[in-house]
């Protein structure tokens, strides 16, 4: 036959493919443990899998059918055990290593030449491939292949692990990787009574991918990442659970460098799915504030109503739907943002705006000179409704000096300056104030 020589005897040859053909034994891995680092700052998910390999004494090649697709570069292999040596890992996406995902099926193969060759596909041998037919070994270049049937080669592709183990036996091993379009966030719903609401919370957890999960210990994480960490989800999971041993899941966060770690405990992530887990449930007490906002000019507007508690418990970043209790039953007024809040701080949700206050901004004088400017400006604010109403006046004053007023600031700040008033029904409250400012 031309360009191709068959092997009828010859044993040193034989000897020599089945030695360069020895660190090409297949196995299989399974799974004993997951670990699942979730961001609620980038779409996402880290995984990170122990895998219970089966290796013989030698090189071994072990196929990670779950990651194939994904990029080589961030995918992490470590052995557990300091005696096997992992050797390498590649895509069977080059050209050779699509016919090595095939190793072992059987195949069909014609030649430019018309030649016909049916066997065993044993692999590749100095850049040809080496089948196993009927009468002996074959040897072919790709490049005079007309056509390569093999029952498997609707497998072909995926990814390669190598390994040395010292002798057969059992060993784990950790795989690490990424997968994209996974991600947590928190949503939180309160019900706002008279002096008091209830804060619900929940974790939402996004799996757009057709991959599973079960039985996963799940690690969320809280902060900007910057997609390059030295801790891996099983160790962000592990130092989050040893400082919190014991309390109910998600437990309170545990720092870990910039981030906020919430150890989620195990659960099932399916496959296409959102789920929503019950996270928060407390009972605050609320104070509500209004807030008129004021420049240095002229203007009449809004007045914002928000309302404050002080949470006893870490609050993840999350939208919040806001509901008012009434005797027909929960009316949703809207939404809001809660941010990342530290346990004990307030928290300050605004509501919206209140229809029965009216805010004006009057400049009674402005003076100026060269590197200098002076203002005296008066705010009233008018309450057109039936109760009594404190307000807080916000000015911004850029770096001004406060002057004068006939009420006492209750904060000021290098931007702004702030006075309380507190309006009666169907009234109005004023504040005159005279700063400068220097540039």
């Amino acid at each position: 036959m031309k360009n191709a020589f068959k092997v009828l005897a010859g044993a040193a040859l034989i000897i020599v493919l089945m030695v360069a053909l020895q660190g090409t034994k297949e196995i299989r891995a399974s799974t004993s443990d997951t670990t699942v680092a979730l961001y609620d700052s980038a779409q996402i998910g880290v995984i990170s899998e122990v895998l219970n390999l089966s290796l013989e004494k030698g090189v071994n090649r072990v196929p990670l059918e779950d990651l194939s697709g994904l990029n080589v570069e961030e995918i992490t292999v470590i052995p557990l055990d300091p005696n096997v040596q992992f050797l390498g890992l590649y895509s069977s996406e080059s050209s050779e290593n699509v016919y090595d995902s095939n190793i072992g099926s059987d195949v069909e193969i014609k030649t430019s030449s018309g030649d016909v060759i049916r066997g065993k596909f044993l692999g590749l041998k100095d850049g040809k491939l080496v089948i196993q037919g009927e009468d002996g070994l074959y040897a072919i270049n790709p490049s005079e292949l007309i056509y390569f049937k093999a029952s498997r080669i609707e497998k072909k592709g995926g990814v390669y692990a190598t390994f040395s183990a010292p002798e057969t036996g059992n060993y784990p091993v950790e795989v690490t990787y990424r997968v994209s379009g996974m991600s947590w966030e928190s949503r939180y719903k309160l019900y706002l009574g008279e002096d008091t609401a209830k804060l619900l919370g929940y974790v939402i957890v996004k799996n757009p991918t057709s991959k599973e999960y079960k039985d996963a210990k799940v690690v969320l994480v809280s902060g900007d990442v910057q997609f390059y960490s030295e801790y891996s989800p099983r160790y962000l999971y592990a130092v989050a659970e040893t400082e919190k041993a014991g309390e109910e899941r998600p437990a309170e966060p545990v720092k870990v460098e910039a981030f906020h770690v919430y150890p989620f405990g195990p659960m099932d992530i399916k496959p296409a799915s959102t789920m929503m887990v019950p996270y928060i449930s407390m009972e605050v007490g609320v104070e509500r504030e209004y807030l008129y906002e004021s420049w240095s000019y002229g203007r009449s507007g809004h007045v914002y109503e928000s309302i404050s508690f002080k949470s006893d418990q870490v609050l993840p970043k999350g939208i919040v739907e806001i509901y008012r209790e009434t005797e027909n039953g929960n009316l949703l007024i809207g939404e809001s943002h809660i941010e990342h809040t530290p346990k004990g701080d307030t928290v300050r949700i605004g509501i919206g705006k209140d229809y029965d206050l009216k805010g004006t901004t009057s400049v009674l004088s402005y003076e100026h000179g060269d590197g200098w400017a002076k203002y005296r400006v008066k705010v009233t604010i008018e309450n057109f409704g039936d109760e009594t109403k404190q307000v807080i006046v916000r000015h911004y004053k850029y770096g001004g000096k406060l002057l004068s007023s006939d009420t006492s600031p209750t904060e000021e700040t290098a931007q702004y300056i702030e006075f309380l008033l507190t309006v009666p029904a169907h009234d109005s409250k004023s504040v005159t104030f005279e700063y400068e400012v220097n540039w």
